[in-house]
């Protein structure tokens, strides 16, 4: 036969025995590591949750305490009040941490990780859960919760946004007119401007006009006083202070004269009426005398008649 012939194939089954041996021991070495590392043959104990309601938990989910893995859920079953009751295994070396005031709840690593069962660590002056006992639970929202809480405070903002892009695109809305006043004034404004450079134009030009003639003006002026007599000037300008002397002392007798004047005025005015009234009295007895005379036998006339007054007194005041 071939296999007595080739020395290869000699002792084929003890090797082959031998290979799969320590395939067997590997395999077993997997299994005892992994086993070591999964806490599967440490001790562990079990706690009871009850929760209304079993969504979101499911068999063998992790059960972590500060972050680290600590246990699982071995069991889910509904209780007489349609309740959940959910078991969970935890590794007997972490009951330290987990008192009477301990809590679990239900959440999820990351925004969108694997759900997991947190519990938080109780206070070191409550006693130990002893297996079998239960653990509060503290209920969390859920992803639907969150969602129609959300939904619920987005929906006023909604609606208000809605109101707004309906005011924003109402044709006869106050926004709308505002536009299309901005608009018509910008037309305006551009009217405005143009008329304005026009004005600025014509501004400039007669400017420029008004420059030029008063540089005419300087010029004659210039020369017509470069030909005045500026000695002829002088003399007549150093006659002035005389003359303004003799001026002002002409005012001052003027005013004398004109006071001296006004005072014998008012000592005069009270004996006008007085010296009227004598006056009148003397005009009445030579008109008086003169008629006598006129009808005396002397001069041929008839007897003496007593002469009506021809003099007219009047109102000395008048």
């Amino acid at each position: 036969m071939i296999t007595q012939q080739d020395p290869r194939f000699k002792n084929l089954e003890r090797k082959i025995g031998l290979f799969t041996l320590l395939a067997l021991a590997g395999v077993a070495l997997v299994v005892l590591l992994v086993g070591v590392q999964k806490d599967l043959f440490s001790p562990k104990y079990t706690l009871n949750v009850t929760v209304d309601r079993g969504t979101g938990f499911t068999k063998g989910m992790p059960v972590k305490l500060s972050g680290f893995r600590i246990g699982r859920i071995t069991d889910m079953a509904l209780n007489e009040q349609a309740m959940v009751e959910i078991s969970i295994e935890i590794a007997k070396k972490y009951s330290k941490w987990i008192r009477s005031d301990s809590t679990v709840k239900l959440v999820k690593e990351g925004l969108v990780g694997d759900s997991i069962v947190e519990v938080a660590v109780g206070s070191l002056d409550k006693p130990e859960l002893k297996p079998g006992e239960s653990i509060t639970y503290l209920k969390t929202k859920g992803l639907d919760e969150l969602a129609d809480e959300i939904a619920e405070k987005v929906k006023p903002v909604l609606i208000e946004v809605r109101d707004i892009i309906g005011y924003v695109n109402d044709p006869n809305g106050d926004l709308k007119k505002t536009i299309r006043n901005l608009e018509l004034l910008t037309r305006h404004l551009e009217t405005t401007r143009s008329n304005a450079d026009t004005l600025l134009v014509s501004t400039t030009r007669n400017l420029e006009e008004i420059s030029n003639r008063t540089t005419t003006l300087l010029e004659v002026s210039t020369r017509k006083i470069d030909s005045l007599d500026v000695a002829r000037l002088n003399t007549t300008l150093e006659k002035l202070p005389p003359l303004l002397e003799k001026t002002d002392a002409a005012m001052a007798n003027v005013t004398a004269i004109s006071a001296e004047t006004k005072k014998l005025s008012q000592q005069a005015f009270p004996l006008i009426p007085g010296v009227l009234s004598r006056t009148e009295e003397l005009l009445f007895s030579t008109d008086r005398l003169v008629n006598s005379l006129n009808n005396s036998w002397l001069l041929g006339g008839g007897p003496v008649t007593v002469p009506s007054r021809s003099f007219k007194a009047g109102d000395s005041h008048d």
